[in-house]
């Protein structure tokens, strides 16, 4: 059946998967996000109508949902780096925890028949035991980081207006996740850039690093998304659903699966701007109960979702070495 949806951060790395995979299922898709290269259809060089709305504006984002009248709202605006969040407590806050009630509160005025999927994190779990079961979603809340801690309020943000208002919420609590058009502020396609530009030359072969010894829960972005849509179809009002693989991997596996595809022999050096203050050791999530709910299987294999990383890296870094070549021949 084809719906209405609104798309917060609509323009970022997911949500752009996100807009043209709901393209192809036949909703009608409007985005929103904190900057639109040009307001209205096709902004920033998109197939779907983008809009300019910072969530922690409450006035913006009231007007806009009082406009749409949306079926459905996927909400994936946030500040999404753990670490950036370190240097950035109070912005994060803003967005993530403030914008997310703000969003709640516009629909609940303007549009209380909205389905909604808020996008809380598997962070908001907190250390593991790496011998322990993994996280299910009755496991505690127990956030170490400003990230989690706005991600666990964005969850109970859903589950109260719920509970409060009748705002059909679900709750998706998705685990790390990478894939082409990921920005270098994640770990994965940072290896990957420095890789290429070690392939290509243009750096000494080092690749600095962080903590390695980290275990995370992995999935392909597109296996995220394809959740995504289905929790939107199936999902249980007032429910949450972890999107997870629940096979635990290093960063140091990770890591070496991309080197294993490279000829060129590169060093590694751990530099301190790349260790969080607090940092989760193991952190694995049970996706039990989605596939149950919706028959979610993931469709990637990690290992394929490196490669295409690291072939995305390669291309960029021979268009910009070519860009630099003719700007100096025209010279």
């Amino acid at each position: 059946m084809k719906k209405r949806i609104l798309v917060t951060g609509a323009l970022g790395f997911v949500g752009d998967h996100l807009c043209r995979e709901l393209l192809r299922s036949g909703h009608e898709v409007f985005g929103c996000d904190i900057e639109c290269v040009t307001a209205g259809a096709g902004a920033a060089g998109t197939p779907f109508a983008a809009r300019t709305c910072d969530v922690s504006n409450a006035d913006e984002v009231a007007a806009l949902v009082s406009e749409l009248k949306p079926s459905a709202v996927l909400h994936l605006a946030a500040q999404s780096s753990a670490s950036r969040a370190f240097v950035q407590p109070r912005e994060t806050f803003l967005v993530n925890a403030l914008g997310t009630q703000n969003l709640f509160e516009a629909i609940t005025h303007h549009s209380p028949e909205s389905y909604v999927v808020v996008v809380s994190s598997g962070e908001i779990y907190g250390p593991q035991e790496a011998n322990g079961k993994p996280a299910t979603e009755e496991t505690p809340v127990v956030p170490v980081s400003p990230y989690a801690l706005t991600k666990a309020v964005q969850d109970l943000l859903g589950l109260q207006y719920w509970k409060s208002h009748g705002i059909k919420s679900v709750r998706a609590r998705p685990f790390n996740h990478t894939g082409p058009g990921q920005t270098t502020t994640f770990a994965l396609p940072n290896f990957a850039r420095q890789i290429a530009l070690a392939e290509a030359g243009l750096c000494e072969p080092v690749i600095e690093v962080g903590n390695l010894a980290a275990v995370r829960d992995f999935l392909d972005v597109r296996d995220v998304v394809r959740a995504y849509l289905l929790l939107l179809e199936h999902g249980k009002p007032g429910e949450a659903y972890n999107i997870c693989s629940g096979k635990p991997r290093s960063i140091q596996s990770l890591l070496d699966a991309l080197l294993s595809l490279s000829n060129t022999k590169v060093a590694l050096r751990q530099v301190d701007s790349r260790v969080r203050p607090s940092d989760i050791s193991h952190l694995v999530g049970d996706n039990s109960k989605l596939r149950e709910c919706t028959g979610w299987e993931p469709a990637y294999r990690i290992e394929d979702t490196l490669l295409e990383l690291l072939e995305q890296w390669r291309k960029n870094v021979r268009q910009s070495s070519g860009s630099r070549t003719r700007e100096k021949e025209a010279r």
